[in-house]
């Protein structure tokens, strides 16, 4: 018969019974032909469906842990060079009867090569993502895709909304400072927030780029012309100035002799 009877108070993880004895229902899920709690609450027992599910106290229906392929939204709350943690609220839209734990990892984040985790996503940012485990804490997301990734963010230095200017390119408009995410393609649309373009960083002009790096690599013929004849003059002078020693002190030594 199954570990379990009903009234009986389950969490997350917990074994309810075999595969040959209840069918698994709603808040409950089965692998290797074991059944267990994918939520907290209230065990309900069908004996004549030969049926278990997992409720709320009142009898009521909750949400129970995602599954893969859910679309979940949830806050940053510990950011690391590999990974990063998140506290999910929002599952399919809905929100979770309590808080979840997730985990992103840097090669769930963007298709493109990141360092580390922290040039795409800092603490306190809120994001949506894609559950890639079933029924498991943590939850693994995954932030590739264009209607994934970071949808609000503060800024680092002075905590204000950051205004999203072009693609993962972000200000402050309290304190200038820019920063980057790997944004969604709606960043900040429920927040209220309006992409600025006219904010985005000016790209360096030619000239600008010559001028920093110092002198062109490559010259007029004129100028190469001018050089070749003023290092054949200083090699000449110098040869010159050799040679001409050279024979005064020769001379010099044969006057004493």
């Amino acid at each position: 018969m199954a570990d379990v009877k009903s009234g009986d108070i389950v969490v997350p993880g917990d074994q309810l019974c075999v595969i040959e004895e209840m069918t698994p229902g709603y808040g409950t899920y089965e692998r290797d032909g074991v059944v267990y709690a994918a939520t907290f609450g209230q065990c309900s027992l069908d004996l004549k469906n030969r049926s278990i599910k997992v409720v709320n106290p009142d009898g009521s229906m909750q949400l129970a842990l995602p599954e893969k392929g859910d679309i979940l939204v949830g806050e940053v709350t510990s950011a690391f060079d590999q990974r990063a943690e998140v506290t999910i609220v929002k599952r399919n839209g809905k929100d979770t009867s309590s808080p979840i734990l997730g985990e992103i990892r840097i090669n769930n984040v963007t298709r493109r090569f990141v360092r580390s985790m922290l040039d795409v996503l800092q603490s306190g940012d809120i994001v949506r993502g894609v559950a890639l485990n079933t029924h498991e804490i943590p939850i693994q997301l995954s932030l590739v895709g264009p209607e994934l990734g970071v949808i609000h963010a503060s800024c680092k230095r002075c905590g204000h909304e950051l205004t999203l200017t072009t693609r993962n390119n972000m200000i402050c408009l309290r304190c200038e400072n820019r920063e980057t995410r790997e944004v969604t393609n709606d960043y900040g649309a429920s927040f209220g927030l309006e992409v600025r373009v006219d904010l985005a960083p000016r790209r360096r002009s030619y000239d600008d780029r010559r001028d920093s790096r110092g002198p062109r690599r490559y010259r007029s013929r004129d100028s190469d012309d001018r050089e070749n004849r003023r290092y054949s003059d200083r090699r000449g002078g110098r040869s010159g100035d050799r040679r001409e020693g050279g024979r005064r002190g020769f001379s010099h030594d044969r006057g004493r002799r």
